[in-house]
């Protein structure tokens, strides 16, 4: 069991007996004082499940480069507080973009706030040269003062320049139609941020690949036909609508 410098010696016992419990891929750690934490592991998957979703194993590897490269570079990204070969614990860092676009019990205001400090962190992390591989609404925290990321398990050191970095933004736009088809404010939010902060010409570069993805927006409102239901497919044409 590998601890950071300063661990709490209540996390490194509460992490003990995680592991000696039942295996979850995702579990949640609350201490005595009501802090809470998230203990992450190598999720264990069938054959089947393995050629569907791909290696765990190497997904969890992804991620964890991912959490220490942002990281090192004072990027906005949830700290990783213990680490052993086969599990991550990171502090909450505060609700979802999800759970806070919903909470009708906040103030518009701070949640327009979390999406556009969620469009900054993406603009910082491109000006660091790097790329996400998968930002979407579901796997960034707001705790009222920072965006962060928690989930990079498609990231990689070796994908860098601007077509990844658009394909970010397009990923990001995507699962924010996908949960919020009719109501374009958080996702607008974001995006105006992005510009913002983002690299010379990244916004271009964006509208660019939009375009040339225009054909999938074409098959995505044929398939609609089919499962006139599926999210999904609902916002490959807003997406590209939206970026072109």
């Amino acid at each position: 069991m590998n601890s950071h410098p300063a661990v709490r010696p209540d996390l490194v016992e509460a992490v003990r007996k995680a592991q000696a419990g039942e295996r979850q891929r995702v579990r949640s750690l609350v201490l005595a004082d009501g802090r809470r934490f998230w203990m992450k592991q190598v999720e264990q998957l069938s054959l089947r499940l393995r050629v569907q979703k791909g290696n765990p194993e190497k997904a969890f590897a992804a991620e964890r480069a991912g959490l220490h490269a942002l990281a090192d570079r004072g990027l906005p990204v949830a700290p990783i507080a213990m680490e052993g070969p086969d599990y991550l614990v990171m502090p909450d860092v505060g609700p979802t973009l999800v759970m806070v676009a919903g909470d009708a019990t906040r103030p518009e205001a701070d949640r327009l706030a979390a999406f556009a400090a969620a469009g900054k962190a993406l603009a910082q992390l491109h000006w660091a040269g790097l790329v996400h591989g998968r930002p979407a609404a579901r796997d960034i925290c707001w705790d009222g003062q920072a965006a962060r990321f928690i989930d990079l398990e498609r990231f990689s050191l070796g994908r860098r320049g601007g077509f990844w970095q658009a394909a970010d933004v397009v990923m990001f736009v995507q699962s924010c139609f996908t949960q919020w088809a009719e109501d374009p404010r958080w996702c607008d939010a974001a995006l105006a941020a992005y510009a913002a902060n983002a690299p010379e010409g990244a916004m271009g570069r964006v509208q660019r690949l939009a375009r040339q993805l225009a054909p999938l927006g074409w098959l995505a409102r044929g398939l609609l036909r089919l499962r006139p239901r599926s999210r999904e497919l609902r916002a490959v044409s807003l997406t590209l609508a939206r970026l072109a």
